[in-house]
């Protein structure tokens, strides 16, 4: 992952020097992977459209051909055909978005190496001094904690650390919150499990929206989308108690402008997918 975590590390420095808040350059960095990301998203959704509105039909064509395996296939992919669409549609877009998601946490959880550019034996060196544990989640977090107290002595260390103020809004973000005491950092892991049910519910919404219906697809879809709306929201709180807050903000700040951009991809590109079926009707052109 250091191929694409060391690139993102010095775009979150260039950042951090332009704002000057460790805090609001989380948030800045995950809005601007978002804009990166964005031709991705489009496909993405544009491929999830176009399967939930022949889900109908797959259904139908599944019913008609359950023992004529091999019929079966060709009209999936004269469906498929039809609508411009592929059955991995969604697939390739979606292993490209995955690194990319995985290096912006690498940078996060590890500022001293992707973004003050600290060597490996220096940063184990700083654990060291401190007792602290590499093999710990946000162990470097942990280490700039110790930034406000002893600057000097790990400058010394290494001579690229900078003075950079941890807090946000008087939270300290290399601070991870407790289950066994109550504190301001709860709001932390409460609103990254908040803000993951709000984005739950915006794709469902728009999921509905796309289908045409109160409840979009089958029973089971339907199932399925209920546990996840419950089971990613307790799991963002949970992660959230038991990692630094940093990695808490950057969640949160992700589920927000994900709300949103779910909100306008579905809108763009369901004009999109009116346009070409027009054409379509018209011109005899595929939908894509």
């Amino acid at each position: 992952m250091s191929i694409i975590a060391t690139p993102m590390g010095y775009v979150m420095e260039y950042i951090y020097n332009l704002l000057q808040n460790y805090g609001y350059s989380i948030i800045a960095f995950a809005l601007l992977a978002k804009v990166l990301m964005l031709p991705l998203s489009i496909k993405q959704k544009k491929s999830m459209i176009v399967t939930q509105r022949i889900n109908p039909k797959l259904q139908e064509l599944q019913k008609k051909y359950a023992n004529n395996q091999e019929k079966y296939s060709q009209e999936v992919q004269k469906l498929y055909d039809e609508y411009g669409a592929s059955p991995m549609g969604g697939c390739g877009t979606m292993l490209l978005t995955f690194p990319i998601m995985i290096g912006l946490y690498y940078v996060v959880t590890q500022p001293l190496t992707y973004f003050m550019h600290v060597p490996a034996d220096a940063i184990a060196q700083m654990a060291e001094m401190f007792d602290i544990s590499t093999k710990v989640y946000g162990y470097q977090l942990s280490i700039c904690g110790m930034f406000a107290e002893h600057f000097d002595e790990l400058h010394a260390i290494c001579s690229s650390i900078i003075p950079v103020d941890f807090t946000f809004f008087g939270i300290d973000l290399t601070v991870t919150p407790s289950f066994k005491e109550f504190s301001v950092l709860w709001i932390i892991p409460i609103l990254s499990a908040v803000t993951s049910w709000g984005y739950s519910h915006v794709t469902n919404t728009m999921n509905q929206v796309v289908s045409g219906q109160a409840a979009a697809g089958d029973e089971k879809t339907q199932q399925m989308n209920k546990t996840m709306t419950l089971l990613m929201p307790l799991m963002s709180g949970y992660f959230g108690f038991i990692l630094p807050a940093a990695v808490g903000i950057y969640w949160i700040a992700n589920n927000l402008f994900m709300c949103v951009q779910d909100v306008i991809l579905t809108s763009y590109c369901l004009k999109q997918e009116k346009k070409e079926q027009e054409l379509y009707k018209t011109g005899g052109k595929k939908l894509k």
